[in-house]
């Protein structure tokens, strides 16, 4: 099998290599951070906000339906009153008619079996009903267009009811929204988070200037203590120039003494008075040198 190597390794950023990320760096991932989390809030709330809307049109789509429904409904159910109208006075059948009142006792009997109504048929209703005989056909043909009306009417009465409840469903979610406020929220916590993630970024800041502070005076203080010690030893070198000098101030004030008692031992001697000289010659040059050497140690402790 081949084994697929990770371009990772030869780029330096191995999964075993740790780099020290600079402030900037944590900064801007601090604060991607915080976006992800805002805008992911902000998000999840828009999407339910939009999935509310959804379902709101959703529901009024379903009533516009409904209501394009009772309006042909109506249209039948009007149809088929004014039908029942045209035979009523096509059949010159009078109000208070009996052939118009057992008309009406069969349209209550029917309305009561077929949709279970709360008002009984009375023991005189009851036994009229019994006792009708064959019907008219005026009868017939009105309690046919009573039935097909009917149809049109009950279908206009559950088309209101669910209507009207569709309608409770909207207003309650409305209501709701009030109460909730979905996105005002998420804005509100959208601002809190990033207020949050600004507070942060700014101690990162201080922490990190402190920190170039504190590294700063560190060195400061160790470039004093280096000029301090640099300091002390250029004295000690002067006190040892000075010490060096006056033990040669000594040593010449020795010889002249030494050459004052052997001039007077031996005043003619040439070759005594020449190497005597010669030494304070030397020691002259020495001398010179070494306050040259004190001057220029001056100098550089000075600056």
């Amino acid at each position: 099998m081949k084994i697929q190597q990770n371009k990772s390794f030869f780029m330096g950023n191995t999964p075993f290599q740790k780099q020290e990320m600079t402030v900037q760096d944590r900064i801007a991932q601090k604060k991607q951070l915080y976006q992800k989390k805002a805008m992911r809030m902000v998000t999840t709330a828009n999407k339910a906000e939009k999935a509310v809307d959804t379902n709101i049109e959703d529901i009024k789509g379903k009533i516009k339906r409904l209501q394009a429904d009772n309006e042909e409904a109506n249209a039948f159910l009007n149809d088929y009153k004014q039908q029942m109208a045209q035979t009523k006075e096509y059949y010159n059948v009078a109000d208070d008619s009996q052939e118009q009142k057992d008309l009406e006792l069969l349209q209550k009997a029917y309305d009561i079996q077929a949709h279970g109504s709360t008002e009984l048929l009375t023991e005189e209703e009851q036994e009229r009903l019994d006792n009708m005989g064959e019907l008219t056909e005026y009868q017939q043909i009105s309690m046919d267009l009573y039935k097909a009306a009917d149809y049109w009417k009950t279908q206009l009465e559950t088309n209101n009811q669910i209507i009207s409840g569709e309608a409770g469903a909207i207003r309650s979610i409305q209501l709701e929204r009030l109460k909730t406020h979905g996105m005002v929220d998420a804005e509100k916590a959208k601002e809190s988070i990033l207020a949050a993630a600004s507070k942060e970024i700014e101690g990162m800041l201080i922490d990190d200037a402190r920190e170039k502070l504190d590294e700063k005076a560190e060195e400061v203080k160790e470039a004093a203590d280096k000029r301090e010690e640099k300091k002390e030893e250029e004295e000690a070198r002067i006190e040892a120039a000075k010490e060096d000098k006056k033990e040669k101030e000594e040593l010449i004030e020795d010889i002249r003494e030494n050459v004052t008692e052997l001039t007077e031992q031996a005043v003619d001697s040439s070759e005594i008075m020449e190497d005597v000289n010669d030494q304070i010659k030397k020691i002259m040059q020495e001398q010179k040198l070494l306050e040259e050497d004190l001057k220029g140690l001056s100098v550089n402790v000075t600056t």
